[in-house]
């Protein structure tokens, strides 16, 4: 992504009200993040640089679209001067993400049926107190949990539940 004074102007230019800079993610800034997006309300657009910017699988990402569409909050990804997309809550593109977002919800875990991991993923022991213990370091450094779970071979999600307060 480009550095956060470009993506400022960016978000700027296309009128963005509120502009949002964080550092590295750290647990506590997922969480304001969260209650932030929690108090969107029908009317509200989302301006990001890109959907890094949610540092969340494409699962996760489906389900907050989805969030965002079904509430009335429109988000629009602003990834040039002249390169605006936007994603309105039009009825079509509700449907693909609900889609989507249900299959992710329903899925136990990322790797696809029958891939060679898969048939190992139920008998995966949880992180080692070690893991945890290295996850942490990481990830006060700024490490992303994703960077971390890709590491550990493990879902972001579990990678929050063993370092998460």
């Amino acid at each position: 992504m480009p550095p956060p004074v470009a993506q400022r102007r960016l978000l700027e230019a296309a009128q963005c009200d509120l502009v949002l800079e964080e550092g590295p993610p750290t647990p506590e800034a997922q969480r304001r993040l969260a209650r932030l997006l929690s108090g969107l309300k029908v009317g509200d657009e989302v301006l990001v640089h890109s959907l890094d910017a949610f540092q969340r699988t494409t699962g996760e990402l489906a389900q907050l679209i989805r969030t965002f569409l079904e509430l009335g909050v429109s988000l629009r990804i602003v990834s040039a001067a002249d390169e605006v997309e936007t994603l309105p809550p039009a009825e079509n593109v509700r449907k693909v993400l609900a889609l989507l977002a249900d299959h992710e919800a329903r899925r136990p875990t990322r790797l696809p049926p029958g891939s060679a991991s898969s048939r190992n993923a139920g008998s995966r022991k949880p992180l080692s107190k070690y893991q945890v213990e290295y996850a942490r370091k990481l990830h006060r450094e700024g490490t992303s949990l994703r960077s971390i779970s890709l590491l550990f071979q493990v879902s972001p999600n579990e990678v929050w539940e063993a370092i998460g307060d």
